[in-house]
């Protein structure tokens, strides 16, 4: 016995959009950070921090960093900006971004 064939359209589904809680709407809008590696020993940190935050402000035109995360060894003191010593942060590596 044959069936007769049905086609089902599928009917949209119309949700309300999920209510972001303070700390997610806050993770979400985050501003970016930019990594910078130089392993160059003949170059001090201070300098490898510097041009890590050049690089930051030429990749992200109107935003002005205030945090750079670096490893427990390297910490040093940049005027403006706040250098956070991170152990999960390897040698030669700068995370640099913004105090949220």
């Amino acid at each position: 016995m044959a069936h007769a064939s049905r086609s089902h359209t599928p009917t949209p589904v119309t949700e309300p959009a999920p209510v972001l809680s303070t700390q997610e709407t806050a993770f979400r809008r985050q501003p970016p950070f930019l990594m910078w590696y130089d392993d160059n020993p003949k170059t001090p940190v201070a300098r490898k921090i510097t041009e890590a935050i050049e690089a930051y402000k030429a990749r992200f035109p109107g935003v002005q960093p205030t945090l750079v995360l670096v490893n427990e060894a390297e910490v040093t003191t940049i005027e403006g900006i706040t250098v956070r010593a991170m152990p999960t942060v390897s040698r030669n590596t700068y995370w640099v971004g913004q105090i949220v």
